[in-house]
């Protein structure tokens, strides 16, 4: 599945117009497609959407980073080098309620421990003292379909999900609302039953995932050290 494909005019095996049986669709294709990567990437979370570090550094005194315009949500968020430590994920409420003030009211400058996010900011519990080096893994947007980006993970690992979410929209284009065996309701089950299948093959590409060895004692004298997993 790619989008030359997917945007061709009926008689091209695969496009939307093709499976509709309906040579008026093919120049609604793309508004169509635009809508089901939207379907999509509002509900799944897949690791192939997570970025690698990206690395910045924090202006002190200023209590945020700004969002990445692609950030679906963040994942990780960690402060590098000497001071290398994680800053969790908290409410807002939460991150407000660690606002600290000096004798004159002004915000006391500390090391971020923890941070909230909005529409534009990653928003820390504190201003920063120091010009701390960050990295941030995120959720990322993937770029959408077109002629110059014609395929993606999904349309190479999940394309029955993107053909129902697809379809979805193509059966309201052509009022296809509750009539027949592929209507509406037929593709809004499908799409469901095919997000939750990704989303459960991303979350068991982690399931190697195992917490460290933890040294507990010998394993009696001249013995090997015995671990607990």
């Amino acid at each position: 599945m790619d989008w030359p494909t997917l945007t061709g005019a009926r008689g091209t095996p695969g496009s939307l117009a093709d499976f509709l049986n309906n040579s008026t669709l093919a120049p609604s294709a793309p508004f169509i497609v635009q809508e089901a990567e939207a379907m999509i990437y509002r509900r799944l979370r897949h690791w192939q959407m997570l970025t690698s570090p990206t690395t910045g550094t924090m202006t002190i005194g200023t209590d945020s980073i700004p969002v990445p315009p692609d950030c679906l949500e963040p994942h990780l968020l960690m402060i590098t080098g000497t001071n290398q430590s994680w800053i969790e994920q908290k409410t807002i409420r939460d991150v407000m309620g660690q606002w600290a003030y000096d004798e004159s009211g002004a915000r006391l400058q500390q090391q971020p421990l923890i941070y909230a996010f909005n529409q534009t900011n990653i928003v820390f519990d504190n201003p920063p003292d120091q010009a701390y080096p960050y990295a941030l893994v995120y959720y990322q947007q993937p770029a959408p379909l077109s002629a110059n980006n014609p395929t993606n993970f999904v349309t190479t690992t999940y394309p029955r999900l993107l053909r129902a979410a697809c379809l979805i929209t193509a059966t309201e284009w052509t009022k296809e609302s509750g009539t027949g065996s592929f209507d509406r309701t037929y593709w809004l089950q499908v799409f469901g039953d095919e997000i939750a299948k990704a989303q459960i093959e991303s979350d068991e590409a982690r399931r190697a995932v195992q917490v460290g060895a933890m040294f507990i004692g010998g394993g009696g004298e001249g013995g090997p050290p015995m671990f607990s997993w």
